[in-house]
């Protein structure tokens, strides 16, 4: 037998063990239907809504978003600018 006969069972073999194992965890492992979708919450949740805040280390000025610069020759396109959405 060559060489890329061995790997090519090797490989084989391997993918089938992974499927075969694969598959007895999941059988010996069951979804449990009375397992609850979420922990119980210890006090009732408040929605929190966006609004201002009053924090100390939040500046009263908008901080400047960066500016993709382009190389030479590259043309911009007309597509609005880049929106930056995260908040901490």
């Amino acid at each position: 037998m060559d060489r890329a006969t061995i790997l090519r069972t090797a490989a084989a073999l391997v993918a089938a063990g992974a499927f075969i194992g694969s598959g007895e965890y999941t059988l010996a492992h069951p979804k449990n239907p009375a397992a609850p979708l979420q922990p119980p919450a210890p006090e009732p949740v408040a929605l929190r809504t966006p609004g201002p805040t009053s924090a100390p280390h939040v500046s009263a000025t908008p901080t400047r978003t960066p500016r993709i610069t382009l190389a030479p020759g590259v043309r911009a396109t007309e597509l609005p600018g880049i929106t930056y959405t995260h908040v901490s």
